[in-house]
């Protein structure tokens, strides 16, 4: 049997309510079965849990839904996200909160 072409991609678990996280990485992604638009969020808590969230990219985003929370928080300037220190005041579907910390 040959061997194939794949590798497999690290499962980071999504970040937990109330938990304070530091963003280290803000990356624009497509998705590779059928090619959505997202950003990819990367994050470590205070006691060294890494976490990751996808945001689907759109035009409009409810305040409580996850690309909107980040927006509401962090403003559009992804690039300006990392290194900022946040909290998931709420992060359950249709009721997401994030509060900026730093």
């Amino acid at each position: 049997m040959p061997k194939i072409d794949v590798k497999l991609a690290e499962q980071l678990p999504e970040p937990k309510e109330n938990k304070i996280y530091k963003i280290t990485g803000a990356e624009l992604f497509t998705s590779q079965v059928r090619a959505y638009k997202g950003l990819r969020v990367t994050m470590e808590s205070t006691d060294g849990e890494k976490a990751v969230s996808a945001l689907w990219t759109r035009t409009v985003a409810g305040e409580r839904s996850k690309l909107g929370a980040f927006v509401k928080a962090l403003g559009d300037d992804t690039d300006s996200w990392v290194g900022k220190t946040i909290q998931f005041a709420a992060w359950r579907q249709g009721n997401r909160e994030i509060r900026l910390v730093n």
